[in-house]
C-alpha cells in the first residue's frame, strides 16, 4: 500500500467549532429570566437567548466589517486606476 498523504489541519474549522460549542454551553447554563433594556425598550427574556443573539450579532459584524472595509478599498483603487488613465501626458 502506498504511504497516505497527511492532509493539512483547517484550524480555522476547529478553533470556530469550539467557540461555537462554547457559547452554547454557556448560553445553556444560563437559562433564567433577566431584563433587558435597550434604547428605550425594556422586555424581559431568557438569558440564553440574550446571549445567542449577542453572539450572533458579534459574528455578523465580525464578518461584515472586513467584507465592508475590503470592499471600499477595492473602490478606492479602482478609482485611482480609473483618475491614472484619464489623465495621460500630452506628447
Amino acid at each position: 500500500m502506498p504511504p497516505q498523504e497527511q492532509k493539512p489541519t483547517n484550524w480555522r474549522a476547529w478553533i470556530v467549532g469550539g467557540l461555537i460549542a462554547l457559547v452554547l454551553i454557556v448560553a445553556l447554563q444560563n437559562s433564567q429570566q433577566t431584563s433587558v433594556e435597550v434604547l428605550f425598550v425594556s422586555f424581559n427574556a431568557p438569558l440564553i437567548v440574550v446571549i445567542l443573539i449577542s453572539a450572533a450579532l458579534g459574528a455578523l459584524i465580525g464578518w461584515a466589517a472586513p467584507v465592508l472595509l475590503r470592499h471600499r478599498r477595492d473602490q478606492r483603487a479602482q478609482a485611482k486606476l480609473s483618475d491614472a488613465k484619464v489623465i495621460e501626458p500630452k506628447k
